[in-house]
């Protein structure tokens, strides 16, 4: 199977597994797991599998990071706070070493929204878990590594 439709093929299930969670089990504890920043972390994980912001430490800490600052700056009512939230996860990103673009996105997104302390895990950083999970199943399953067709080396 080539990378590309490798690649593809993992996103539809990722996302097909995160509307199947959000319906069945999230919806109904009040919580979420899609949203658009998603999409991007889908094109990183799926598609640039060795880049370090598709790594599981960048993910999963961009979006704790993302979702603290953005949280923190609706907190302090802090004025321009799309770009409060942003500047500062960006800044906090870098001296974590966690750079996930996606997770800068999702700082604006929870700002802009004025999302409750519930956004600080969700939707972005449990949508985030279960790509990440499907993308772990798909390499084990396919053996691909992503972006151009590779197999594992053995």
């Amino acid at each position: 199977m080539s990378g590309a439709i490798a690649s593809g093929i993992g996103a539809a299930l990722g996302f097909a597994t995160l509307h199947y969670l959000h319906e069945n089990i999230l919806s109904s504890q009040g919580l979420g797991c899609l949203c658009p920043p998603l999409g991007a972390v889908a094109v990183l994980l799926f598609s640039m599998p060795g880049a370090p912001a598709s790594q599981p430490k960048a993910v999963i800490g961009g979006h704790i990071i993302a979702g603290l600052v953005a949280y923190s700056v609706g907190q302090a009512q802090l004025p321009y706070p799309e770009a409060v939230s942003v500047a500062v996860t960006i800044v906090a990103m870098s001296l974590f070493k966690v750079t996930h673009p996606p997770a800068g996105a999702y700082a604006f997104l929870f700002a802009n929204k004025g999302m409750g302390v519930k956004g600080i895990v969700a939707p972005g950083l449990i949508g985030a878990v279960i790509l990440i999970v499907v993308q772990q199943v798909m390499k084990v399953l396919t053996g691909m590594v992503g972006g151009g067709g590779k197999k594992k080396k053995e």
